[in-house]
């Protein structure tokens, strides 16, 4: 086991299965509860005034299934991050075709071919000050117009406009690395869509619960606060982002729309994500940050002085 929080893992399901009920959600009081346990058998020190942040450094690595208990892996039972109403996470069965607990699904496959996109537009400077995080991702994909040039190139939706709203939208129960507003035509008829935009950097996972959980605080956001004569959604369009290295890719992957009753819809009524297209595409020259790292600069070695004879 690679987490010291893989043990707490199996303390709270050997938990739950003692209590007899069948309840497959975890509490905060659940993951307090077993952390002081764990930590009095093996006088460890974790942590347990965060239990809302309990699973969220153990999922989103591209290798998160190695801190998943072994025992749970057997028993082929993984977990979903839950958010809200005191909620940590939920233990879930594996699918029929599942054979780990946190498959990293949403990547490119080896038969891409990554279209070649400029990034000369970007300053110098922006450059420089490059960095490996989401906000970086998301504004150098919204400069180099990504997005754009993936529903041109890839998108069966027929978009012919492509805005963005916002970047780093935080709402009640979720975050929107970016928003966007398309207009698509269909019949003559013009509709506008809401586009939302989750970033990870390279490593990271492309989790679906969060980009349902965005769908649905997105469109409730808009639903409230902006007037439908400016902005009438007739559907909704998830989308994530991911820095791929070592060249300098970002890889797309849009999925199905959801239409606003779907986004409204109870939770566990929510429909599966379904993807709609992908791709991949290739910074030229890459971008620091962004799926590439700079080589460091060649020191050459301070010659020693010549000892005095």
């Amino acid at each position: 086991m690679a987490s010291d929080k893989s043990v707490v893992i199996e303390r709270i399901w050997d938990v739950l299965q003692a209590e007899g009920s069948g309840r497959s959600t975890v509490y905060f009081q659940d993951v307090t509860d077993a952390i002081i346990h764990c930590n009095r058998v093996d006088g460890k020190n974790r942590s347990a005034t965060n239990p809302a942040n309990f699973m969220k450094d153990l999922i989103r690595g591209d290798n998160a299934s190695k801190n998943w208990p072994d025992k749970l892996c057997a028993l082929r039972i993984g977990a979903r991050q839950r958010v809200g109403k005191d909620r940590v996470f939920e233990f879930q069965p594996y699918t029929n075709d599942q054979t780990e607990p946190f498959p990293n699904v949403h990547m490119p496959t080896p038969a891409m071919v990554p279209e070649p996109i400029q990034s000369l537009s970007l300053p110098l400077a922006s450059k420089a000050l490059g960095r490996r995080d989401e906000s970086w991702l998301v504004q150098t994909a919204v400069a180099l117009h990504v997005l754009e040039h993936h529903f041109a190139r890839r998108s069966t939706l027929g978009v012919i406009e492509l805005v963005h709203l916002q970047t780093g939208v935080k709402l009640a129960e979720s975050e929107v690395d970016g928003m966007f507003r398309a207009i698509i035509e269909r019949e003559g008829q013009r509709e506008h869509l809401l586009i939302t935009c989750e970033a990870k950097q390279q490593g990271e996972r492309i989790l679906e619960h969060q980009i349902v959980e965005q769908i649905v605080a997105a469109y409730a956001s808009v639903r409230d606060s902006v007037p439908e004569e400016e902005l009438k959604i007739s559907a909704i369009v998830p989308v994530a982002i991911k820095a791929i290295p070592p060249q300098g890719d970002i890889y797309v992957v849009e999925f199905e729309r959801w239409s606003p009753a779907e986004a409204e819809a109870e939770e566990n009524a929510m429909k599966d994500l379904v993807p709609a297209s992908a791709g991949l595409y290739r910074l030229s020259p890459p971008v620091p940050g962004i799926g590439f790292k700079l080589p460091r600069p060649h020191k050459s070695r301070r010659k020693s002085k010549a000892s005095s004879v």
